[in-house]
């Protein structure tokens, strides 16, 4: 049975309200995998010279694959409209000309960014009711804790917005390109060149399956797998630079 995670962002323990994930070793031992590999990424001389080229490419990646993850049927060659133009717009504050404002907004106050990508998705920047505000509230708490375990603070900002859809339909799309900024404002992928985007979508069904009315360690893990996958990607893209 799946364990979910449902209240991390309204009882957050002390002294780090992440730590509970990593009761699972499978969850630690993927967590320790990202990181590494992410920092790998890093200390490519391409991506220290030419992170701008790299960046953008993994921006645009993500957005199309978060499309597709979002609506099977879409179809990346179409001209940009639709949920291909939506993730597009809302992915459009990772670029490399928008990421660092972006990441400074998200940590200083999260639930604006959030709003602008609900509007740059289509919506009108507020969550659907009352509880969905709610939980945004504690999310927005969450963001400014201090935690250890970089990795993990994405894992719930994505878990938070995609099972409890506090944008309907637009929550999926957000919840993907906020768990990026996520990564680059805590220091986890600090210029967004992973592409978790790709195995997420690969592994569609087991991804939204974990996310089905809540959010636990069999999510945190598949999300986690997602950003080593994406390391990978990030270093396919060096290497083509």
């Amino acid at each position: 049975m799946r364990r979910h995670t449902r209240a991390i962002v309204v009882d957050m323990p002390e002294p780090d309200p992440l730590e509970p994930l990593l009761d699972d070793w499978k969850v630690a031992d993927v967590a320790i995998a990202a990181v590494a590999a992410i920092a790998a990424v890093h200390r490519r001389p391409v991506s220290l010279r030419r992170s701008d080229l790299t960046g953008s490419e993994s921006v645009l990646r993500g957005a199309r694959t978060s499309a597709l993850i979002d609506d099977p049927g879409v179809r990346l060659s179409d001209s940009p409209t639709g949920g291909l133009g939506a993730a597009i717009s809302v992915y459009s504050l990772l670029a490399p000309d928008s990421l660092d404002a972006s990441a400074r907004t998200f940590l200083r106050a999260p639930l604006q960014i959030l709003a602008r990508m609900d509007v740059l998705a289509g919506g009108d920047g507020h969550p659907i009711d009352a509880r969905a505000g709610a939980r945004l509230q504690g999310l927005s708490r969450l963001v400014s804790v201090d935690t250890a375990w970089a990795a993990l603070l994405p894992v719930i900002v994505h878990g938070e917005i995609l099972a409890h859809r506090p944008f309907g339909t637009r929550s999926g799309v957000i919840a993907r390109a906020a768990s990026r900024l996520a990564a680059v404002s805590n220091g986890f992928d600090p210029r967004g060149l992973a592409v978790p985007e790709t195995y997420l979508n690969r592994h569609r069904e087991e991804y939204l399956a974990s996310a089905d009315g809540g959010y636990g360690r069999e999510f945190a893990e598949v999300v986690l797998q997602a950003w080593v996958a994406g390391a990978a990607e990030a270093e396919a893209i060096a290497r083509a630079a």
